[in-house]
């Protein structure tokens, strides 16, 4: 049976298109938000993030063709930010950060309170089970402290992004909300 894995240039491409989707999605919710659709925003984020969660399956659960060098088959590896020659650390980090910075976005636009704190403690707890996944199914696939501590810090640092986006359109509303006309303050 053939294994489904995608090659470094395909990553490449997957997290271009990543990046692309990520930026429509935020200029949509944006507009939304600011027009005060929240109805809209809604069914955005209710189809955007299954989506993503798709698209996290697909990228982190098919087996690789060969074994990780720098991990043996079975073992999880507690040295955050070590690898071998043979893996690219700089673009698994990269790629880590943004594996669940949209969730990070896309939540901060769900949760009015604590926002930055639910997203990251969720993006943890996922994290950590995807490592856990891909560990129980030894399907050459490595299992790595990095890929918890890159994954969660990409969807900190969207939800923080997210957040103060939301909370500074929020602001504006609620000052043109509240500021008195001019005519108002004449005679």
């Amino acid at each position: 049976m053939p294994m489904l894995y995608f090659a470094v240039p395909t990553v490449a491409l997957l997290v271009g298109l990543g990046l692309a989707a990520s930026i429509a999605l935020l200029a949509a919710l944006l507009w939304f938000a600011s027009s005060g659709n929240a109805r809209a925003k809604r069914c955005v984020l209710l189809v955007a993030i299954p989506v993503w969660a798709v698209g996290l399956a697909v990228a982190v659960l098919p087996a690789a063709p060969l074994p990780d060098p720098s991990i043996p088959a079975g073992t999880f590896n507690w040295i955050p930010f070590f690898a071998h020659r043979e893996r690219d650390l700089a673009v698994e980090t990269v790629a880590n950060l943004g594996l669940f910075a949209p969730l990070g976005l896309m939540l901060a636009f769900c949760w009015r309170r604590f926002a930055v704190l639910k997203t990251t403690a969720l993006v943890l707890g996922i994290s950590i089970c995807v490592e856990a996944t891909q560990l129980a199914l030894r399907n050459n696939r490595a299992a790595d402290i990095t890929d918890v501590i890159t994954n969660t810090a990409g969807a900190f640092i969207a939800a923080a992004i997210g957040w103060a986006l939301v909370s500074r359109m929020g602001n504006r509303k609620a000052t043109a909300e509240t500021s008195v006309p001019a005519s108002l303050l004449e005679g």
